[in-house]
């Protein structure tokens, strides 16, 4: 199985930010057709209520345009027969670390897969991660895990009157969530994420119960986030060179 470090850095800000060492790295989202209009990453977000939203809505160039670089590639299906052409093209690419398939965007309506999606993409990678939305509960995760999932990141942003809400207001719930994942199934392996700013709030994180650790939106800000990982890679306990 392919390595993939306990510290992840994801999309949108992690498609423009290089390999950092000690770390893995999620690209996409991508969908089957190119989804023009990725300026709007910039262009809309705004920071309200010590938040940040965003209306990007899956903006991207398209399956095609992926690149064999080592990386998890995130992807989405507006219709379940997407997978077959986006199964296809991925094959044909090599290294490929992981599929995450991202069922979560506020500013998208996209939810299909199922049993036999999941247990195609493993002839691609052994790495297959289902990003949640925000707000689940425990019984929306065993339906995911009823069909075969058994590695979840959590979560997205929150959907809202002002757009997509990533940061610190997103922490709470999805602490929460982990903590009752992990006494429900503790061999459930979780990505968490949402807030994290700080290595007190990757701890917190770490206590719940993640076994991995998504950076997103303080991705904004190349000296926290440069500061974060390298004290990461100071920790021993972490051990951030094993794979899952």
């Amino acid at each position: 199985m392919s390595m993939i470090n306990k510290i992840i850095l994801s999309p949108p800000f992690s498609n423009i930010y290089p390999k950092i060492k000690g770390t893995s790295k999620i690209v996409g989202t991508y969908t089957k057709n190119k989804r023009p209009g990725l300026h709007r990453v910039i262009t809309t977000l705004r920071y309200k209520n010590r938040s940040i939203y965003n209306n990007v809505g899956l903006r991207n160039p398209g399956i095609d345009k992926v690149k064999s670089c080592g990386n998890i590639v995130s992807i989405s299906l507006f219709e379940k027969s997407d997978w077959i052409y986006i199964k296809n093209t991925l094959l044909e690419k090599e290294n490929i670390l992981g599929i995450e398939f991202n069922i979560s965007c506020p500013n998208a309506n996209i939810s299909n897969i199922n049993r036999n999606i999941l247990e195609e993409s493993r002839s691609i990678t052994e790495n297959i991660i289902v990003k949640l939305p925000h707000d689940l509960n425990l019984d929306d995760i065993k339906k995911y895990e009823d069909i075969g999932a058994n590695f979840f990141h959590i979560s997205n942003t929150k959907k809202t009157d002002y757009g997509a809400m990533s940061g610190k207001k997103l922490k709470t719930n999805n602490l929460s969530l982990i903590s009752e994942i992990k006494n429900y199934n503790e061999n459930i392996k979780i990505i968490g994420g949402g807030g994290i700013y700080s290595i007190e709030d990757l701890n917190d994180y770490k206590i719940a119960g993640s076994d991995y650790f998504s950076l997103s939106t303080i991705l904004l800000n190349p000296f926290r986030t440069y500061s974060i990982i390298n004290h990461m890679s100071q920790y021993q306990q972490l051990d951030l060179d094993h794979n899952i």
